[in-house]
């Protein structure tokens, strides 16, 4: 952002010194003047966005430096194609981030004061107003004011104001300040001071932009003292006059929407009507022609800064480098905490901790790549949670883990072992067959699709242990100060959906898709799978086996009217959680209740009390009044049937 606005500020001085030589041309052939300011004040905005295309203000090249911490004994370079020098040390990221930070505190400022002082000056001059009587004199209308003017106020409907004392003054005078404001109203002379005013005003930092704005208000005043002269006026008699009105006028403190007549600028114009016309010559013109057009030109090709969308692109990438390599040193700190501690959900907890995806981020080819790394190939998480088991070896959750890792994350693993001490400490659980049924449809192997679900459903129900499980992970993680409790259970509650969602996707497959195609054999193996799939810990699951036991049973027999009950009150509660994050009227509270952990650690309480998701679903209903059945007339807004 800083490097914008260095741009726009280098870019406007140009303008301003062509602006500055096309204004001497423009006197030099007696042409109007204000023109030249307004084109300046419209190039100084066109130009930074005709050469801007795609920037991306908060990214910019100093600003994603790596810091000292990550590279403790090189040189930080910035993100530059071609730098060949390091910034100097005390240049960090973080030194920008705050010179940044009050560079847009103090724009919003300014910008602020600088608005508020033209609503004020309006508010007041409206205000004001009320007291004015209108007159008319030479053919021309006017109010009169006490004090103010003379001036052309007025932002929709301007007019010209003179002030009382102005009537009693001779009739030269008078004439030349009513002639002088119809010139500024018929020239919309206070729109374009009112425009210039509002682009000042959003851009104070731009000092180049202010003296624009000045050298058009000159302008201005030049232009309309030119045509009030064209009428037959005198100069040197309008001259004097417009002393003696500018002499008397009362200054004001915050001038009002318009053209306000002051002194400050009465020198150069009485300067500009007594000045003698010299011979005009085609030729004189050139020289300032040609540096007016080199100035422009250096104002439109002048290098922007490298802040496109590529550059941008390749700053993210850098800055989400950063944050996952911190990100890393956080977790392995954390590890080594939960290593030391040697209890087995510790131990759970730095295997999952260890065991994080790795999102590198990076530009290739002009795009932006993100890739996922996962470290398939280390044995120290299998090692951890086989203590673990060995440690507790009467918790199947446990067990449950070290399978997932195994087909998830290692290669080399005896499922079989695993699967058996699994079956002899829990032999109602059909969990250990979901792998078996998903890798069956994968291949479409018919035999083996009905072999897995004969053993699921042989078992009473298909639990993952993950709400318990994971619930002690996400308290041991914050207990060791590693993550906040919020961040903590999202870092575990992954792994627990993971543990289910294929053996899931496998059962639809297998059972709930082209229902009418199904074998006898097959349909009566899937009914008793629902009823597994409808016994377990999981919300998902549960939600699954009921919708898919409705296909299966006829409409009207017991077991169908059972599922659909369940997957009623499932949904149902699927759409009451919606309340519990954001409850009518208590948005503020829950939103600060997610921060400071109150919500999580209520949530992880449930769960090391109740067996499953839909219990613990179930208590934060009842805890925020929320009903749990749903009634008689309720319907589901998703269902489609």
């Amino acid at each position: 952002m800083l490097a914008v606005a260095l741009y726009v500020l280098v870019v406007t001085a140009l303008l301003s010194a062509g602006a500055w030589l096309a204004e001497r041309i423009m006197a030099s052939l007696r042409w109007p003047r204000r023109g030249v300011w307004l084109a300046a004040l419209a190039l100084a905005i066109v130009v930074p966005a005709w050469r801007l295309p795609g920037a991306l203000p908060g990214l910019s090249p100093t600003q994603l430096m790596a810091p000292a911490t990550a590279r403790p004994r090189q040189a930080v370079t910035p993100l530059v194609p071609g730098a060949s020098r390091a910034p100097h040390r005390f240049w960090t990221a973080a030194t920008y981030e705050h010179v940044l930070l009050g560079f847009l505190v103090g724009w919003g400022v300014l910008t602020a004061l600088l608005i508020g002082r033209l609503i004020a000056a309006q508010i007041a001059l409206r205000h004001r107003a009320r007291h004015w009587t209108v007159a008319e004199a030479d053919g021309i209308a006017f109010a009169v004011s006490e004090d103010l003017g003379p001036a052309v106020l007025g932002c929709r409907h301007p007019r010209i104001v003179i002030p009382r004392w102005v009537l009693s003054t001779p009739a030269p005078g008078r004439h030349a300040a009513l002639v002088h404001g119809h010139e500024h109203l018929c020239a919309h002379d206070g729109q374009c001071l009112l425009a210039a005013r509002l682009l000042v005003a959003l851009l104070p930092w731009n000092l180049p932009l202010w003296w624009l704005w000045r050298r058009l208000s000159l302008a201005i005043e030049v232009d309309c003292d030119a045509r009030v002269v064209r009428r037959g006026i005198s100069p040197a008699r309008y001259g004097e006059a417009l002393s003696a009105l500018v002499a008397r006028a009362v200054p004001v403190p915050r001038p009002p929407v318009g053209v306000f007549e002051g002194c400050a600028q009465l020198g150069p114009r009485i300067r500009i009507l007594g000045a003698r016309p010299r011979p005009r010559s085609r030729w004189a013109a050139l020289p300032l022609c040609a540096l007016t057009g080199l100035a422009g030109l250096t104002a439109a090709t002048f290098p922007a800064p490298p802040i496109d969308a590529r550059m941008g692109a390749r700053n993210q990438a850098r800055r989400t480098e950063l944050q996952w390599a911190a990100q890393r040193a956080q977790d392995a700190r954390a590890v080594r905490r939960l290593l030391a501690s040697r209890r087995p959900d510790a131990l759970a907890a730095a295997a999952v901790v260890d065991a994080q995806p790795t999102f590198n981020m990076r530009y290739v080819h002009g795009e932006l790549e993100a890739r996922t790394s996962v470290r398939s190939g280390a044995v120290e998480p299998l090692a951890w949670l086989r203590q673990a088991v060995t440690d507790a070896p009467s918790r199947p959750a446990l067990l449950i883990l070290e399978r997932y890792f195994c087909l998830q994350r290692l290669d080399r693993c005896d499922l079989a072992a695993v699967d058996a001490r699994l079956r002899s400490l829990d032999p109602d659980n059909g969990t250990d067959s979901l792998d078996t049924l998903a890798a069956a449809v994968t291949a479409k192997n018919r035999a083996g699709i009905d072999a897995a679900l004969a053993a699921i459903g042989h078992t009473n129900r298909v639990d993952t242990y993950g709400t318990q499980l994971f619930a002690r992970l996400a308290d041991t993680l914050h207990r060791i100060g590693a993550e906040r409790l919020s961040m903590a259970y999202a870092q575990v509650e992954d792994i627990r959906d993971q543990l289910i969602m294929d053996g899931l996707f496998a059962f639809d497959e297998a059972c709930g898709r082209n229902v009418e195609r199904l074998s006898a054999r097959r349909v009566s193996l899937c009914r008793n799978a629902s009823l597994a799939f409808e016994r377990g810990d999981t919300f998902s699951g549960s939600e699954v086996g009921s919708g898919i036991a409705m296909r299966l049973w006829p409409a009207g027999t017991p077991e169908h009217r059972q599922a659909a009950r369940l997957h009623r009150r499932l949904d149902f509660m699927e759409e009451q959680s919606s309340h519990l994050m954001w409850p009518p009227g208590h948005e503020l509270q829950t939103l600060l209740a997610l921060y400071d952990g109150a919500v999580w650690r209520q949530i992880i309480r449930w769960s090391l009390q109740y067996p499953s998701e839909q219990d613990v679903l179930r208590a934060q209903l009842v805890h925020a009044g929320l009903p749990v059945s749903p009634p008689p007339g309720w319907k589901d807004p998703y269902d489609t049937r």
